[in-house]
């Protein structure tokens, strides 16, 4: 048998001639006329713009924008909001059809509560809300907290007078003034017969109609 044909690639000067009148290429090989690329580039470019539409704004794609450049609301995740609630009781607190992240203001206490999880009714879920730097009790008394009472004495008769301070605790101190001296400290004898309660004796003559102011402090 005769030797197959060699083929031998040698390169071809064309001497600046083109190639005119190439059928569009099928094989993988095959030489390609300029509109034949420039019409495979632009089918390229035109998938990978259909590609991008058909991803904008669906599931497991990427989010449009509006015409003015903001996102489109519809597109956004449900937002969480706050809601407050005043109550007046603990059993008030958690009978609220409330959310993670609402509050109770207990008016009964003067504190306010956030709900730490989703279920507000177990008290342990609802935690305070304690600013830093406000004061958190006084004497170890929280809520609306009375540190004193005054009260003008003093009718020309009596010489003894019950003052109904209601600070709740006989550990009080009191004075005795005189409204016409200067609020000068005033001997007399002073008793603390219950926790809301002082006496006060004057000694020697009554005095006049607002004649000593007794001060009454914790």
């Amino acid at each position: 048998m005769p030797d197959p044909v060699k083929k031998i690639a040698v390169p071809i000067d064309m001497l600046g001639q083109a190639i005119r009148h190439l059928a569009n290429p099928v094989n993988g090989d095959d030489a390609a006329n300029r509109d034949y690329a420039d019409g495979q580039a632009a089918q390229a470019r035109a998938d990978a713009v259909a590609d991008i539409i058909a991803q904008r704004g669906v599931p497991g794609g990427f989010a449009s924008l509006s015409i003015d450049g903001t996102l489109d609301p519809s597109q956004l995740p449900a937002l969480a909001i706050t809601d407050t609630f005043v109550v007046a009781s603990q059993a008030a607190m958690l009978a609220l059809i409330a959310e993670r992240g609402d509050v109770a203001i207990r008016s009964d206490l003067g504190k306010s509560f956030i709900l730490a999880t989703d279920d507000p009714s177990q008290v342990g879920n609802w935690v305070e809300l304690v600013a830093s730097g406000y004061v958190l009790s006084v004497d170890g008394l929280t809520g609306v907290v009375r540190l004193s009472h005054q009260a003008t004495i003093g009718d020309g008769v009596a010489t003894l007078f019950n003052i109904a301070h209601g600070l709740g605790t006989r550990d009080v101190q009191v004075a005795v003034l005189d409204t016409a001296d200067a609020y000068a400290d005033v001997d007399c004898r002073v008793t603390r017969p219950d926790g809301n309660t002082v006496v006060v004796e004057v000694g020697g003559a009554p005095p006049v109609a607002g004649a000593y102011r007794v001060v009454v402090g914790r």
